[in-house]
């Protein structure tokens, strides 16, 4: 079951097989890591979240209606849930973790200058504004297009092209002393 597409294991998961959202769990489970460790930098609340999410996928599995794919709606998920966690604490920590989860092994020099440009982009990170950060944490580093942006902030995509381009500005002033 693990060479088949989400659709499928979606549907046998809708059907009762846990086995099957266990293989999407898998698939999707870093992934839905990543996003909420940048999202509030830390690797604690970043787990919370993503348990949190997974669980509220699950039980929500009978009205996903796969308008978008699996992934998107879980993005969804995990982005409101961390918004809600940064709304709440307003703390946005280290994202010390984030090294490990991007950039796993390397050699010393490699892993020491990855070190050093993960740690640039965390402070600056840090400084946006959280629809701003959502928005660059999704779309530069999760790689999703402006479409799946819009869709999984409940945007559009010109309202996504004006959030990227506030952030990158701001971005590349804080980043200009590091390079």
């Amino acid at each position: 079951m693990e060479d088949v597409g989400d659709a499928y294991l979606v549907a046998r998961a809708k059907e009762g097989y846990i086995e099957a959202y266990e293989i999407l769990v898998r698939r999707h489970a870093a992934m839905a890591y990543r996003v909420a460790l940048r999202l509030v930098g830390d690797h604690y609340d970043a787990q919370d979240i993503v348990q949190e999410a997974l669980v509220a996928a699950w039980e929500k599995l009978a009205g996903f209606n796969a308008a978008s794919s699996f992934s998107t709606w879980l993005y969804q998920i995990v982005t409101r849930r961390a918004i809600n966690k940064v709304t709440r604490s307003r703390v946005a920590g280290s994202l010390d973790l984030l090294k490990e989860v991007a950039y796993p092994g390397s050699g010393p020099e490699t892993q020491a200058e990855r070190q050093q440009t993960a740690d640039a982009l965390t402070r600056a990170l840090a400084v946006l504004p959280l629809p701003q950060r959502v928005v660059i944490v999704l779309h530069h580093l999760e790689g999703l297009s402006y479409a799946e942006v819009a869709s999984v902030t409940g945007s559009t995509v010109p309202a996504v092209r004006s959030q990227l381009f506030r952030a990158r500005r701001t971005l590349a002033a804080e980043l200009e002393e590091w390079r």
